[in-house]
Order: C-alpha cells, then sequence, then structure tokens
C-alpha cells in the first residue's frame, strides 16, 4: 500500500467524520425547529380554547351576580318598606295607646 492510498483513504474518512460532525448538529437544529413550531401550534390554540372558555364562565359569573343581587335588593327593598309601614302603624296607635294608659282621654305620657 503506497502513501497515495493512505492519503486517499484518510480524505474519505476526514470527510465522512465531518460530514457527520456537521450533520448532527444540523439535524438536531431541524428537528428542534419542527418541535417548537409543534408545540407553539398547539399552544396558541389550546390558549384559544381557554379564552373562549374563561369568556364563557366570565358572562356566566356576571348573570349570576346580578340574579343575586337583583335579589338581595328586592329584598332589601320590601324588608324597608315593611318597617316603614310598621312604623307608620305604630305611630297611628302610639296616641290612641297612651289616652287609654292615662285613661283621661289625654295624649300626654304619665
Amino acid at each position: 500500500m503506497t502513501l497515495e492510498f493512505w492519503r486517499n483513504l484518510s480524505v474519505v474518512w476526514i470527510s465522512i467524520f465531518f460530514f457527520l460532525i456537521c450533520l448532527v448538529p444540523l439535524a438536531v437544529a431541524f428537528l428542534a425547529v419542527q418541535g417548537m413550531r409543534k408545540v407553539l401550534g398547539g399552544a396558541q390554540s389550546g390558549l384559544e380554547r381557554l379564552q373562549d372558555a374563561s369568556g364563557q364562565a366570565r358572562a356566566k359569573t356576571e348573570e349570576a351576580a346580578a340574579k343575586v343581587t337583583s335579589a338581595v335588593i328586592q329584598g332589601q327593598s320590601k324588608a324597608e318598606r315593611s318597617q316603614a309601614t310598621l312604623k307608620q302603624l305604630l305611630q297611628r296607635t302610639a296616641p290612641a295607646r297612651d289616652r287609654a294608659r292615662n285613661g283621661d282621654g289625654s295624649a300626654s305620657p304619665p
């Protein structure tokens, strides 16, 4: 075997090693980019679905809050009206009660 043969063989081996050394990082980079595209696409669609669900939940929460607050406001207004009515009735009957207590028909307290 001559020196020329070993020179050609070493050139072939160096070419193969260089090709493999360059090919592996390029393949890894390519696969990483493709993987990130898939991940970002899936994340984007997932986040859009989550945003839609969040909007629906917010709308239902506002609707339920409106129902609850209207019921509370109606209950408070009915309670206020009944208190006002009771106060008026008590004020109307208080002079007659005082006169009955005194026995003289006057409305002065004892």
